[in-house]
């Protein structure tokens, strides 16, 4: 290869793949931020996502833009120009809810979310409260070491009290256990994906095998939505399909993982 006169092969390779290291293109739109600015909140959003780029690749790519609205929301479609449209409830400077708000939706893009059969909705909205309760975690470790600002030092610890309190006050009841709960309420949860309370109360079981080992769970939720169709189908037959999209062994054993938070323990075609 010739190299262009003045420029070292090191640094030539370096400009090379410059785009490739560069983060996600996050545009917060003017509007009703309260006593918020487009470019803080910005950097709160940046934040966020840096906790998925590195285990994420596909999302570098992704271009989104965010605006104020009175509830949160992630656009099946793209715009014209190709930018997802993600909508936040957040106002004034309560970066936490930004943050929790912001996780929550992008969650939804890692998995690939889509139209279809909406029965089992409710278990994604539930999966990505618990990748928000995940990240206001990994957010307050971040900014305790390295903040967006210096004078944001402070607010790390906001975070983990943030998420602390939204477990605390789930009113979820003493000694729950989630595979009776789910038998029970099923018909109530493929009705209604959007009982909140409840999806809080799935998403602080799963939580934990979250956090065990994170960049599995982002690689086996990237599989949630590929078999997904108009088709109505049975909770199990939704996981049973999602362990099968997943390449990789471990993704696979995530999904029997979380299966077994449900009581079942076996995902084989012929138990559908």
């Amino acid at each position: 290869m010739n190299t262009p006169r003045g420029i070292k092969p090191l640094v030539l390779l370096f400009l090379l793949v410059l785009p490739n290291l560069q983060g996600q293109k996050i545009s917060v739109q003017n509007g009703n931020w309260g006593t918020a600015n487009a470019k803080d909140i910005t950097c709160v959003l940046e934040s966020t996502s840096q906790i998925f780029l590195p285990y994420l690749l596909f999302l570098k790519e992704k271009k989104i833009s965010v605006y104020p609205s009175s509830m949160p929301k992630i656009y099946y479609d793209r715009s014209h120009n190709g930018e997802y449209r993600i909508n936040l409830s957040a106002k004034d400077r309560n970066w936490c809810q930004y943050a929790f708000q912001f996780a929550h939706e992008l969650a939804h893009l890692i998995c690939r979310t889509k139209r279809g059969d909406s029965s089992n909705n409710w278990f994604e909205e539930s999966l990505c409260e618990a990748v928000s309760l995940y990240a206001l975690n990994e957010l307050s470790n971040a900014w305790s070491d390295s903040p967006p600002f210096p004078t944001w030092h402070s607010y790390a610890v906001e975070f983990k009290k943030y998420r602390a309190d939204r477990i605390i006050n789930s009113d979820c009841p003493e000694n729950f256990q989630i595979s009776s709960w789910w038998k029970e309420n099923k018909s109530l949860l493929y009705k209604n994906s959007n009982l909140r309370k409840q999806n809080l109360w799935v998403a602080i079981q799963i939580l934990p095998i979250i956090e065990e080992k994170p960049e599995v769970a982002w690689g086996a939720m990237e599989w949630l939505n590929h078999s997904k169709s108009h088709k109505t189908k049975s909770f199990r037959k939704y996981l049973y399909e999602w362990k099968m999209a997943c390449p990789e062994k471990q993704q696979k054993e995530f999904v029997l993982q979380v299966s077994q938070v449900f009581g079942i323990f076996k995902l084989r075609n012929l138990d559908i």
